[in-house]
């Protein structure tokens, strides 16, 4: 008995040492295959999640940053856009206040030029429109005495006629008087005579006009300036084809700028 005791035991022993070497085995092939997943998978993906995370990371700092460059290019766009608003609106009044102007220019041309009708197409007078201004220019027959720097009857006559029609379509703007004297050989031996340089004669005929406007014409002396042009026209320009003598008497007013209305 004693020996089938021992034999038993024996084999138990026997079977319990098998099996402890069977989950040794086990667990040792179970920890190479943990490490195995690990090593194969575990740490590429833990490492591809981090890549991920700081390339989003990336992708979000890049996409701030965009944002807040389109904001800027947006910012940009609108305010060049509302200067380029600005600047046609201000090119808009100007071209529409330009076309007023010249309206407003053509119209007291047309009303100026009916007064003086006769006198235009007797060939002695002329109305133009240049540089802001309306000219009436007088040939110097039809406004002074032969050989004289004095105003004739007539010439008094036509003066205040030009005067009132200035002011009738612009009002009580002041009034330039200038006075051209022509080439020297147009010039009667008298007048040379006594006014020797042509400054000097456009200087006293310009000047007794301006005092006839105000003594014969009730035209107020604020209202008036006189200028001696010499041999130099500057309404030779603005006259164009109209054929009067060199010898000339002009009358300028300023016209008047357009109001904010006509814009």
């Amino acid at each position: 008995m004693s020996t089938g005791h021992e034999g038993i035991a024996a084999g138990n022993s026997a079977g319990s040492s098998s099996f402890s070497r069977w989950v040794r085995a086990i667990t040792a092939l179970l920890l190479v295959a943990s490490a195995t997943f690990v090593a194969a998978y575990y740490v590429p993906l833990r490492r591809a999640h981090m890549l991920l995370i700081q390339e989003q990371q990336k992708s979000v700092q890049k996409a701030r940053e965009l944002e807040q460059t389109l904001g800027q290019v947006r910012g940009e766009l609108q305010a060049k856009a509302a200067e380029f608003a600005k600047v046609e609106a201000e090119r808009q009044q100007a071209a529409a206040a330009k076309r007023s102007g010249l309206e407003r220019a053509e119209q007291l041309k047309s009303e100026v030029a009916g007064k003086l009708d006769k006198q235009i197409k007797k060939g002695v007078a002329a109305v133009a429109v240049a540089d802001g201004h309306a000219f009436v220019v007088l040939a110097e027959s039809a406004v002074f005495l032969p050989s004289t720097v004095d105003v004739s009857p007539q010439g008094q006559g036509l003066l205040c006629q030009v005067s009132a029609a200035l002011s009738a379509s612009v009002g009580q703007a002041p009034l330039r008087v200038g006075a051209v004297s022509g080439p020297p050989d147009s010039v009667p031996p008298a007048l040379q005579a006594a006014y020797p340089t042509p400054w000097e004669l456009s200087a006293v005929r310009a000047a007794t006009v301006a005092q006839s406007l105000q003594d014969k014409c009730a035209v107020a002396g604020a209202r008036l300036s006189a200028v001696g042009h010499a041999e130099h026209d500057p309404a030779a320009a603005a006259l164009g084809e109209t054929k009067l003598p060199p010898g000339r008497v002009e009358i300028s007013i300023a016209l008047p700028a357009a109001s904010p209305a006509d814009k």
